[in-house]
């Protein structure tokens, strides 16, 4: 899989994840409007952290199995 296709995968789905957050559980019923803001906002300062995060945690994790394989030249 491409990696851009791949990244915009993720945020696609990170997205969508957050953006159900504040509807799940009963969160969101019987408050004011601004309280729905704030929790979508949260959300999304969360996912914009979250990504990073996880895809260094993917290098690490590659780095940790796979070694940096760096070729030398004789």
């Amino acid at each position: 899989m491409k990696p851009r296709l791949l990244s915009t995968l993720i945020i696609v789905v990170v997205a969508t994840g957050t953006a159900i957050i504040p509807l799940a559980g009963g969160a969101s019923v019987g408050t004011e409007p601004l309280r729905n803001v704030f929790f979508a906002f949260v959300s999304a300062i969360i996912a914009i952290q979250l990504l990073p995060a996880v895809i260094l945690l993917g290098y690490l994790i590659k780095s940790v199995f796979f070694g940096n394989e760096k070729k030398q030249e004789s």
